[in-house]
């Protein structure tokens, strides 16, 4: 795999943002056609939407889906998946080849994020599924997945993130997110605020495309995340299936998926819950100290946070907001990785914030007691990384 990852470093750099169209149309103006009859959701939103599209793929386990999704946390198969689970490593180094193959005949100029959402498209045209689940990377307007029409689109979230490239304003974001709709689309969301249900109701009119908002069927705590995201892919299902959607029959306890309240245990057990922006924190130590978590004492004995790059004002919020939680004795550390914070700027912020700086964070958690309850949060390629140095030696204990 990692044989894998260096040739499409070494051919399409690092994965960033290029806004446009245009190159992923050039690169898939052959493939598009075996779409015809093929349904296509499309998944946006602030935060949300990756455990919106994995809980919607669980829900279509018996019919043909393919599902994309980035970035990659642990393994680069993440990204491609279907009915029957991730693709198999050396069948995705045959599409890679042969997609590579293809940009080189054709002077294709793909970044990383859309050479390998041209794999992602190539794989699937292999046996043209009923669905397409497509998770936008960033945006939604300038995304690569925005080449497809949506039949159906999905908006767990709303908040400020990548505030240089959507804009700040929430009416702004809400457009960037939007401009997946096409005329005759659905929309449904599960947004709260009076300002954005206008605001979305508005943009989707002057789509011509039809809105359905689930805050007024079922109205959920804002905390509980993973139980809107269920309810918003079980009523994109019923959709699907062309079945009522009956609110409270989602109002259930759900299973945690991998790197969202994901549980594993050796000597310590940890809990990983991915949290990259400020909303997203919010609303995680929301949850913690939520009924479904209630504890006489802080209920960690240790939370390790790691950050990707971003705005320094941010993740001074963030750090504020994780130390002020009463969560359990809390550490800044840092991670091997070319989107990572880098070392001297995260030094430098947790002295200034006043929270313990920790570079060797494998060498600090050595030097703990056993059994200590470990949260690790922050960047989800934070969370990656450590779940590959614990490597073989922790057994999962998640529920469901």
């Amino acid at each position: 795999m990692q044989e894998l990852l260096e040739m499409l470093l070494t051919h399409y750099g690092q994965e960033h943002m290029r806004p446009g169209l245009e190159r992923i149309r050039q690169a898939l103006k052959k493939i598009l056609p075996h779409f015809s009859q093929t349904k296509i959701v499309i998944i946006a939103g602030t935060n949300g939407k990756g455990e919106t599209t994995l809980r919607l793929s669980k829900l279509l386990k018996d019919h043909s889906h393919f599902v994309w999704t980035s970035p990659h946390i642990e393994r680069i198969t993440e990204r491609f998946r279907s009915e029957n689970g991730e693709i198999d490593l050396a069948h995705l180094r045959e599409v890679v080849e042969a997609c590579h193959q293809v940009v080189q005949q054709e002077k294709l100029e793909l970044s990383f994020y859309e050479f390998l959402f041209f794999v992602f498209c190539t794989w699937a045209a292999e046996n043209p599924p009923e669905y397409l689940l497509l998770e936008v990377g960033l945006g939604g307007k300038l995304d690569a997945v925005n080449v497809f029409d949506a039949d159906l689109v999905l908006l767990p979230s709303v908040s400020r993130d990548h505030q240089e490239i959507l804009g700040r304003r929430f009416d702004q974001i809400l457009s960037e997110k939007l401009g997946t709709l096409r005329p005759g689309s659905l929309l449904i969301h599960y947004l709260e605020s009076h300002y954005l249900l206008e605001r979305a109701q508005i943009i989707a009119e002057c789509v011509g495309a039809k809105v359905v908002a689930l805050k007024s069927q079922l109205n959920l705590p804002a905390y509980e995340f993973s139980l809107r995201n269920e309810a918003l892919a079980g009523a994109a299902y019923c959709h699907l299936a062309e079945r009522a959607f009956i609110g409270n029959e989602w109002n259930r306890p759900v299973a945690l998926l991998e790197h969202r309240g994901e549980v594993l245990k050796n000597q310590h057990e940890w809990i990983f819950f991915g949290s990259h922006n400020v909303d997203g924190l919010r609303k995680l130590i929301q949850f913690l100290h939520s009924g479904t978590y209630t504890f006489p004492r802080p209920p960690f004995d240790l939370v390790i946070m790691a950050f990707s790059k971003r705005n320094l004002q941010d993740i001074r919020v963030m750090m504020k907001m994780a130390k002020r939680a009463g969560l359990g004795k809390m550490v800044v550390t840092v991670f091997d990785h070319p989107k990572a914070m880098p070392s001297d700027v995260m030094e430098a912020l947790s002295r200034e914030e006043g929270s313990e700086f920790v570079q060797d964070i494998v060498s600090y958690v050595r030097g703990q007691e056993e059994n200590q309850r470990i949260l690790v949060t922050g960047s989800y390629y934070f969370i990656g990384t450590i779940k590959s140095l614990l490597g073989g030696q922790c057994s999962s204990i998640n529920p469901g």
